[in-house]
């Protein structure tokens, strides 16, 4: 009997590059469960003529990236994977030509404590006497536009800690950690986004394709441990770095 554990479950990750000169290329990494690659394939720029993209409109996108780009490679491919993970949303229309699960994986997690700007905070500049004059030129256009001090954003847990220590800190602005409420997939033309849930996974944000349910879950729950072992979002980084070798290379 196989073994159906998710940790011996394959991975293929799909993504198009946009290169204005060429055209759109389309590149396909397959990874065991250790993040290794098993397949590799790219297809050869593709740019729509004029006819295209008068008779298709807004739909031209999903069709050359899900049915003309991602039906291609996929067919190439000679190792049959579990699920395809892609950051292009428009390969998202791929799903209705294929029955393997298509995950969205989001290309920015969970923020971080990010400064946030105080404009009316304009610190001084002591300029240096001991400057030459090119550099003391210098120093007075920059006192112009000076950099504007920052405030770090902070919880809430850690707000209400300071305020029970009696420590002011009406300086510090708090974040919210509903991320979940700011993700949305872009949209896709002819495509109903409805059918995809956004759920954290590891340090992602992936968007879940789900009919009912009972099928939902299972598929958080593979991914999720599949995610302890593979990094969703960097297979990408390798395949357009691929992409761009293959295209000195020719």
């Amino acid at each position: 009997m196989p073994n159906t554990s998710p940790l011996f479950e394959k991975l293929g990750f799909l993504t198009v590059i946009d290169q204005p000169r060429l055209g759109l290329i389309g590149g396909y990494l397959i990874l065991n469960q250790a993040g290794r690659p098993l397949e590799f394939h790219c297809t050869t720029p593709l740019k729509p003529n004029r006819t295209q993209e008068i008779l298709y409109g807004n739909t031209l996108e999903p069709f050359l990236y899900g049915e003309q780009i991602a039906q291609t490679l996929l067919s190439r491919a000679k190792v049959s994977v579990s699920y395809v993970l892609t950051n292009a949303a428009a390969v998202l229309a791929v799903q209705e030509h294929i029955e393997t699960p298509v995950f969205y994986v989001f290309e920015t997690g969970k923020k971080q404590a990010q400064p946030v700007l105080q404009p009316h905070f304009q610190p001084e500049i002591q300029p240096n006497q001991e400057n030459n004059p090119i550099e003391e030129s210098e120093e007075k256009i920059n006192d112009l536009f000076p950099e504007p001090k920052t405030t770090l954003e902070i919880s809430e847990e850690l707000n209400a800690s300071l305020k029970s220590f009696g420590i002011e800190n009406a300086h510090l602005q708090t974040r919210s950690d509903d991320i979940e409420e700011q993700l949305r997939i872009p949209a896709v033309p002819g495509l109903n986004l409805e059918r995809w849930r956004e759920v954290r996974i590891g340090n992602r944000f992936i968007a879940v394709p789900t009919v009912n349910e009972a099928e939902h879950n299972p598929l958080i729950d593979n991914i999720k441990q599949l995610s302890r072992t593979i990094d969703l979002a960097e297979p990408f980084t390798r395949i357009r770095l691929a992409i761009e070798e293959t295209q000195r290379a020719a």
